[in-house]
């Protein structure tokens, strides 16, 4: 008899087991009123919508998006950090080494206050006061990490997941990544910018580490770089509204469908990086997509109201 009437619990099994492997977390918007009827339930349950965003997750495109001009807007009005003062700075360090003289400094600055461009470090190189390197090793010991002394070009390409406006703006480059400490040495040219370190851990979820090389070395690596295809990063800029912003991150997030979006702001940048499953998009290439905003020097205009743009938004490119 036991036997006999096992089969009758296949059906009550079969639904347990389903209904959680198919739970979701809750929707993290407050206002989100998640669907309504039997039928949109349960094709959320077999479709699996949903998408991470900052770690919270939102139930359906339109939480996404609703969620996203909020982040939007506050990455906008947010003043870039100010750059930290250098403990000593560089042409008193190389006259304390021993590199150059007191006289050989104000020549160097003199130089730099009548072309009003270029760093210190350039303009001593320019006058031959001192070499490139000795100007590296200045910088390095400034900014207290060590020396990048060669480049590996497939490791440099392999490690594309900043976009490359980031990487121009900060004049910087990445250099390894150590996977048992996950953890990415970025090589930089000339200031490291901790600000610009601690945003791409947040998009990433890893650790940075800084590194100083020449200026020049890094600059010829960003030549190379910019000749390399580049189908994941879409550049915009510069922005001025907040709505279009938003109309484009809809857009971008409703062809894609990412199962998870993070976005930080990088000095004039507002970087949201797209992650989508491979399993959802077998055919993509890339299963990640970076848009960068590159944003307006202008004040942004107060925001009066916040709301989606579902029905606003334009086509995103076709693959």
């Amino acid at each position: 008899m036991r036997n006999f009437l096992k089969p009758l619990s296949w059906p009550a099994n079969w639904i347990k087991r389903h209904t959680l492997e198919s739970d979701e977390p809750a929707c993290a918007l407050a206002t989100c009123s998640g669907p309504q009827s039997l039928w949109q339930r349960w094709r959320q349950r077999r479709r699996r919508n949903g998408t991470f965003l900052q770690g919270a997750f939102y139930c359906q495109p339109q939480c996404l998006e609703t969620a996203l001009v909020n982040q939007l807007s506050r990455l906008r009005v947010m003043a870039p950090p100010s750059p930290p003062p250098n403990r000593i700075p560089l042409g008193l360090l190389m006259v304390a080494r021993g590199k150059l003289t007191y006289e050989e400094v104000r020549a160097a600055l003199e130089a730099q206050r009548r072309a009003r461009y270029g760093k210190i470090g350039e303009w001593i190189e320019k006058l031959g006061f001192a070499t490139e390197q000795e100007v590296t090793n200045a910088l390095a010991l400034q900014w207290g990490c060590p020396v990048a002394t060669s480049f590996d070009p497939f490791t440099i390409q392999s490690l594309g997941s900043i976009p490359l406006p980031i990487l121009e703006a900060f004049q910087m480059v990445p250099l390894n990544y150590v996977a048992p400490t996950n953890t990415l040495n970025l090589a930089f040219g000339e200031r490291v910018d901790h600000g610009a370190l601690y945003a791409i851990e947040k998009i990433l979820g890893c650790r940075t580490q800084p590194c100083v090389a020449e200026r020049k070395s890094v600059a010829r690596q960003l030549d190379a770089m910019r000749e390399l295809p580049r189908p994941s990063d879409v550049e915009f800029g510069p922005m001025h509204e907040l709505s279009e912003m938003a109309r484009i991150a809809a857009s971008y997030t409703a062809r894609l469908s990412p199962e998870e979006v993070r976005l930080s702001r990088i000095g004039r940048f507002i970087w949201l990086r797209l992650h989508v499953r491979a399993e959802l998009r077998p055919r993509t290439r890339s299963i990640t997509t970076n848009l960068v905003f590159r944003l307006s020097t202008d004040a942004p205009r107060p925001v009066s109201f916040i709301r989606t743009f579902r029905d606003r938004a334009p086509a995103a490119p076709q693959e």
